[in-house]
């Protein structure tokens, strides 16, 4: 099932917790986690360096991006800074990430790449708010109970911010979203700016 919601300039970031806690991404697969990140997701390089200081990969901390593969059911969390000494201690090639080698991402660079698979995308703090709208335009996979929930909880206040919804290509009413009768598989969602649609 595919779900394309289109709402007014600007309005993309009031949808960001429909990412919340976790949603799925389909990609190539067998790629190093930079590669992922930078080409597949398109974040900028200096942005990926510079910003997202602490990656997780399967709940293992990462240092080397380079040769951290990511696989076709992986689970991906990225976030800046944390704060402290549990924040240094988890921030990639940080000065005391020897402190967790015995839980630390092991290399696993001779993968080859190539199928298509999904993966499961958790991003924190700022890496939420900054790049979020990017995963929303571009499409994610939510479980259908999950969209449900969203929009029944705001009903009232989205009211308006909606221009129009498409339901495996035809359009229906925004309030439908509501009353659909979601399935057990997951439902592919797009949040789409009313200027990208034109």
């Amino acid at each position: 099932m595919e779900l394309v919601v289109e709402v007014g300039k600007d309005q993309i970031p009031r949808f960001l917790n429909l990412l919340v806690p976790e949603f799925v991404v389909e990609t190539r697969v067998g790629n190093n986690l930079k590669v992922l990140v930078c080409g597949k997701f398109g974040v900028n390089d200096t942005y990926f360096e510079e910003r997202i200081q602490t990656i997780f990969l399967n709940s293992k901390p990462v240092d080397d991006v380079n040769t951290a593969i990511v696989h076709d059911g992986d689970v991906l969390a990225l976030s800046a800074a944390m704060p402290g000494l549990v924040g240094a201690t988890f921030r990639k090639g940080g000065t005391y990430s020897w402190m967790r080698g015995s839980i630390s991402h092991l290399d696993n660079s001779d993968v080859t790449a190539g199928k298509i698979g999904r993966v499961t995308v958790k991003l924190f703090n700022m890496i939420l708010k900054e790049l979020g709208p990017f995963f929303l335009e571009a499409g994610v996979w939510l479980k259908g109970e999950t969209i449900q929930a969203f929009f029944t909880d705001r009903a009232s206040s989205l009211a308006g911010t909606i221009q129009s919804v498409f339901l495996n290509g035809r359009e229906v009413a925004p309030n439908a979203i509501l009353t659909i009768e979601w399935q057990e598989e997951p439902v592919h969602i797009k949040i789409v700016n009313d200027l990208l649609t034109k």
